[in-house]
C-alpha cells in the first residue's frame, strides 16, 4: 500500500533547549486542534542538511490514538 501523502508547507524547524531536556521539532505555525501524548523511544534520521525523518516507538499512549490519528491523516 503506498503511504499516505504528507504537505508540509515550511522546512521543519528543531530545536534543542538543553535546559528541559526537550527536543522541539516543528512542522508548521499556528495552534494544534489535537495533543496526542505517549511514552517510549525515538529515533532521528538526519544528515548535514537536516532532518529526513523521525520515528517514534511508543512503550504507551495517553490519547485515544484509534479515535485522533485518522483525524490527523495518520494511516493505522
Amino acid at each position: 500500500m503506498a503511504e499516505p501523502p504528507v504537505f508540509i508547507s515550511q522546512f521543519p524547524r528543531a530545536y534543542y533547549d538543553r535546559r528541559a531536556d526537550v527536543l522541539s521539532v516543528t512542522m508548521r505555525e499556528g495552534e494544534p486542534k489535537y495533543v496526542v501524548v505517549g511514552r517510549g523511544t525515538f529515533v532521528i534520521f538526519a544528515d548535514e542538511e537536516g532532518i529526513w525523518s523521525i520515528d517514534l516507538e511508543t512503550e504507551s499512549w495517553d490519547s485515544d490514538v484509534d479515535a485522533v490519528f485518522p483525524l490527523i491523516k495518520i494511516e493505522t
